[in-house]
């Protein structure tokens, strides 16, 4: 009887734990999401400097959590998105400013972030 209340207990943690990971990571990705909004609309309005500055943020923010991110998402979903928010730099930070292409770079980041989150809940197709 003494195993089944520990597997159940075991359970139970793992659940919660889960939980809380899927609370902590959409509330990140809210707020890098924030962040590259806000730089969007400097770019929008052609404020490149901060843009880039505000997308700098979002990037150190990102590798600031990178020891988390390793722990508990896929590697290539990581990757993808620091590879994302570099190509943005790049577009912020070039000599040829084209708020197109950065919107499109920053609309692809923001999907990422989104997507990262979706991927952990505990949905019928996630566990399918």
């Amino acid at each position: 009887m003494r195993r089944l209340y520990l597997s159940i207990g075991l359970v139970v943690l793992l659940a919660l734990l889960s939980g809380l990971h899927v609370w902590h990571l959409d509330g990140f990705t809210a707020q890098l999401t924030g962040l590259l909004t806000q730089a969007q609309r400097h770019a929008e309005q052609e404020d490149w400097p901060g843009a880039a500055l505000l997308t700098r943020q979002a990037k150190e923010l990102w590798t600031d959590h990178e020891g988390y991110l390793h722990t508990t998402l896929r590697h290539t979903d990581i990757d993808a998105v620091l590879i994302s928010m570099d190509e943005a730099l790049a577009f912020l930070e070039g000599n040829e400013k084209q708020s197109a292409e950065y919107a499109a770079v920053n609309a692809r980041l923001l999907t990422q972030l989104g997507l990262l989150v979706e991927a952990e809940l505990p949905t019928l197709t996630n566990l399918l």
